[in-house]
C-alpha cells in the first residue's frame, strides 16, 4: 500500500471511520465517498470494518457490513443492494499462493446475498443473487443465485426460497 492516496487513507480516512460514533453511518459513507468508494444512500458499515483500498469498493443500496469484517480491495470489490456481509467476514481480492505469486481478481457479492459470520471469500469469487454463504465457509468460485452454500470449500447444498404471503400484511 503505497502512494499519496494510500497514505491519506491510512492517516485520515481509516481513523475517521474507526473513531466515528457508533451510529454515524452517514459520516462513514461520506468518508468512504471522499476516498473514491461508490456508496449508495442507505449503506450501513460498522466502524470496526477494515478497508484497505476504498477506491476499489462499491456498495449497493441498503447493504450492510458487520463488525470486524475485512474488505481487502486491491481489485474491484462490489457488494450488491440489500446484501449482508456479517461480522468477521474476509472478502479478499488478493491472496498469496504457496508457490506462485499473489492471485488477484475482483470479488462480487450480488443483490440480496448474505455472507455469514467468519466466512472467507477468495479472489475471483461471485456470490450469486440471493445466495447464502454459511458461517466459516470458504468460497473459492461461484455460488449460484438463490442457493445455500456451506463448507470448506463452500458448495451449494440447498435452495433458498420464500413463501408467498398473498400480498397482504404479515400477521
Amino acid at each position: 500500500m503505497s502512494g499519496p492516496r494510500s497514505l491519506a487513507w491510512a492517516i485520515i480516512g481509516r481513523p475517521l471511520v474507526r473513531w466515528s460514533p457508533h451510529a454515524a453511518y452517514g459520516l462513514r459513507r461520506t468518508v468512504l465517498r471522499a476516498f473514491g468508494a461508490r456508496v449508495a444512500g442507505s449503506v450501513k458499515i460498522r466502524r470496526s470494518v477494515h478497508i484497505d483500498r476504498p477506491w476499489n469498493l462499491e456498495l449497493g443500496d441498503l447493504a450492510i457490513v458487520g463488525d470486524g469484517a475485512y474488505l481487502l480491495a486491491r481489485e474491484p470489490l462490489s457488494i450488491g443492494a440489500r446484501a449482508v456481509v456479517s461480522q468477521l467476514v474476509v472478502l479478499a481480492t488478493e491472496a498469496l499462493g504457496r508457490r506462485e505469486g499473489p492471485e488477484r481478481a475482483a470479488v462480487r457479492i450480488e443483490d440480496d446475498a448474505w455472507v455469514a459470520a467468519d466466512a472467507l471469500v477468495l479472489p475471483g469469487s461471485v456470490v450469486g443473487r440471493g445466495a447464502v454463504v454459511g458461517a466459516r465457509a470458504v468460497v473459492g468460485g461461484e455460488i449460484p443465485a438463490w442457493r445455500v452454500a456451506v463448507g470448506r470449500p463452500a458448495a451449494a447444498r440447498g435452495t433458498r426460497s420464500f413463501a408467498s404471503t398473498g400480498g397482504g400484511d404479515a400477521a
